[in-house]
């Protein structure tokens, strides 16, 4: 799979008006300069969706060049944002040409490309993604200044609160966090730590291993197919006291209720009583209430529909397809170095050690 990506050039040194200029004499298109709002940084550099290649990695160096052509540099203010795209490039999509289409596309009609994506991750593999950089954020943090270290425009993340989260929206921290999904919905992971720089070749090994740990997670420790999921009931989802409350206490308890024990408890019709039931369904899903017969009961045909009885499940279990993590047998190592070209570690371990 290949993931795309996006970068944010903060700087300072150097106003809007003398980038834009220096990037139109270069002929390099498809970057927006514009206005960041941080204090101390002057502008912030936007480069279209690329995908890794050596068309890509030669674009940002050139616009590398022309930043340091026109006097342009960084302070501790400045950050440098990296945006992983969430779906990977169709299969029949080459890097090279959805550089130059995406390139084109943003000059041109000022619009990012489109329809050159597969399906979106699944929930399963942005949680292993970001439980994976948590879990070593201090091998994060060694990567970079101090600056970014518990900086306030990109704060460490929970790795408890990624454990409990059930869904894209509960793994969503804020803007100013390590890993944002604000610009999920955009369609990217939007990776906030790394310092600002104008250097080619930390822009690019950044990159790389964003894009490693992106799909190591989803090459090697997550699969598609079906899946058992385990669902709990809520204890009570109506207003405590509300007829629907009293009728839905009744149903969730060892045997459940009948609808004569229902009517007589709330004093509904039983025609009310199995619209209740419809309502119940509709908040807890229709797999969580059972429904007994009333033959099932005791009763024979015929005797009465209020001998039916009704149950809602504490938890229940329904197949649901998507991703999952693979068995630990099979799954990939955790580690944030997995796969990660022995170049690029020794690259990476050399920084650490200047740095510390």
């Amino acid at each position: 799979m290949t993931y795309t990506f996006g970068i944010e050039i903060e700087t300072s040194g150097a106003n809007i008006p003398t980038i834009e200029r220096a990037l139109n004499r270069a002929e390099i298109r498809g970057c927006d300069v514009k206005p960041d709002g941080t204090p101390r940084v002057d502008a912030e550099i936007v480069l279209p969706p690329l995908a890794a290649c050596d068309f890509a990695f030669d674009y940002i160096k050139k616009i590398c060049r022309v930043l340091s052509d026109v006097g342009a540099n960084v302070n501790s203010s400045c950050g440098l944002h990296v945006h992983i795209g969430n779906a990977p490039l169709n299969d029949s999509t080459h890097a090279v040409r959805f550089c130059g289409d995406s390139i084109h596309s943003r000059a041109t009609t000022g619009r990012y490309i489109s329809g050159a994506y597969g399906e979106p991750m699944d929930f399963i593999a942005v949680q292993d993604i970001m439980r994976r950089y948590t879990r070593q954020q201090d091998a994060v943090n060694s990567m970079f200044p101090r600056s970014r270290t518990d900086n306030r425009y990109c704060s460490p993340l929970s790795t408890r609160r990624i454990e409990n989260a059930a869904n894209i929206g509960e793994l969503t921290f804020g803007k100013f966090t390590t890993i944002n999904l604000q610009t999920w919905s955009r369609g990217t992971i939007e990776f906030r730590q790394a310092s600002g720089t104008i250097e080619a070749d930390k822009i690019i090994n950044w990159v790389k291993f964003l894009l490693n740990l992106v799909d190591h997670t989803n090459a090697n420790r997550v699969e598609n197919g079906n899946r058992t999921i385990v669902t709990d009931t809520p204890e009570q989802p109506f207003r405590r006291g509300a007829r629907v409350g009293v009728q839905y206490n009744m149903m969730r308890s060892d045997g459940g209720a009948t609808t004569q024990q229902i009517m007589d408890a709330t004093g509904c019709s039983e025609q009310r009583v199995r619209a209740a039931v419809s309502e119940i369904r509709s908040r807890v899903g229709d797999a969580a209430v059972v429904t007994n017969t009333q033959q099932a009961n005791g009763a024979r045909y015929g005797d009465g529909t209020h001998h039916t009885s009704y149950t809602v499940l504490f938890s229940f279990e329904t197949e649901g397809s998507g991703a999952q993590l693979l068995p630990e047998n099979r799954r990939g190592v955790e580690s944030i170095w997995a796969n990660v070209e022995d170049d690029l570690f020794e690259w990476w371990q050399d920084r650490i050690t200047a740095l510390g």
